[in-house]
């Protein structure tokens, strides 16, 4: 449809070109342009063909929109009924005026006496098979419109369907993301708050961490796309400030495989999973280790997290648990429907997080 857009001049130039030929496609050629054919066939022809073109138009670009598709269909029969004595009287108009005084310079052939009564007159307009050609031609004129119209309204509709749909889309993305942030940042206060409690010499640090997220957050995952080497960089620094709090018991590995260069994703895809494996899968008396990986290999990139499962650590209610989770999901049907495999699984008292995108 893009295609037939552009160039829709060039179509409609050659259609109307192509119209105009055919019906001088039966005279010779060399005969046709010669003084007084020219005057009597294609003149008239011409006429004719201009007269439809301003019924088409007309009726392309205002009356079938304007009159076909809503419940004024009478005032389109009206239209057209008029349209059509309109174009027939100024045939006929110009037919008696201007191409009718060029018969008398045509060499008619005599016919036998008992039926020559001098030279034969042109019919009139009536009567003329001109007649019958002008309202077919009119006929398939006003058709031709009204259909191409009737594409073009139902084009332009789904097109503006289809717009509301993506604007709706993007403004629920928006959301998502707003939603992904608080959760984060209340998160990121609680290991602050729990350092600043111990007066910790890492609280100053932890603030610079902060601080970097937040710019993060704030200017780059406002775009639609980021680097993956930011968006990793990104995960480093909620690591780094999440092992400020870590004891002898935890530990947490973090991974990149592959090339993660030239790549680019949705921000903030992987933050929700991590931010879980640091929420519930750490305890201070109990063993506790944290594994967090990304690999890109052959146009696809893999993202998994595995944490161990404590019961005091699980949430009394599951209403608010997840939505981090339940916002990535969402993220990822929008943005790689089709292109995507999340796996979230419970095995051997551990929890883990597959997930694969399919790359551009």
């Amino acid at each position: 449809m893009n295609t037939l857009k552009r160039y829709s001049i060039w179509l409609h130039i050659i259609g109307w070109i192509i119209f105009s030929i055919i019906p001088l496609m039966a005279f010779p050629f060399s005969n046709i342009f010669s003084f007084p054919n020219f005057n009597i066939f294609v003149l008239p022809q011409l006429f004719s063909t201009v007269l439809l073109i301003i019924v088409f138009y007309v009726n392309l670009h205002i009356i079938t929109p304007n009159y076909l598709n809503s419940k004024k269909s009478w005032y389109f029969l009206g239209f057209f009924l008029l349209g059509l004595c309109l174009v027939l009287v100024l045939n006929s108009v110009a037919f008696e005026v201007f191409f009718k005084p060029h018969f008398k310079q045509f060499p008619f052939p005599k016919m036998p006496p008992r039926f020559d009564s001098g030279r034969p007159k042109p019919p009139s307009m009536v009567f003329n098979p001109r007649f019958f050609g002008i309202f077919f031609s009119y006929l398939l004129s006003v058709i031709a419109s009204s259909m191409l119209a009737l594409v073009y309204e139902r084009t332009r509709s789904k097109e503006e369907n289809q717009q509301i749909l993506l604007e709706k889309t993007a403004a629920e993305l928006a959301v998502l993301k707003l939603q992904v942030s608080p959760h984060f940042l209340f998160n990121t206060l609680n290991n602050i708050r729990w350092l600043a409690r111990q007066k910790s010499e890492k609280t100053e640090d932890a603030v610079v961490k902060l601080s970097q997220l937040l710019r993060y957050m704030i200017y780059q995952s406002s775009n639609d796309k980021v680097a993956l080497e930011q968006e990793i960089e990104h995960l480093r620094n909620y690591i780094d400030l999440q092992k400020m709090r870590l004891t002898e018991k935890n530990s947490v590995d973090f991974i990149c495989e592959g090339d993660t260069s030239q790549i680019v994703i949705e921000p903030l895809l992987f933050i929700p999973f991590v931010e879980n494996a640091f929420k519930y899968g750490l305890h201070n008396q109990e063993k506790s280790d944290i594994s967090i990986g990304i690999r890109v290999a052959k146009n696809e990139l893999w993202f998994y997290s595995e944490n161990m499962i404590h019961g005091s650590n699980m949430p009394e209610t599951s209403e608010n648990s997840g939505i981090g989770i339940q916002n990535v999901e969402r993220r990822l049907a929008l943005h790689y429907p089709e292109l995507h495999e999340l796996l979230i699984r419970e095995y051997e008292g551990k929890f883990r997080v597959d997930l694969k995108i399919k790359l551009a």
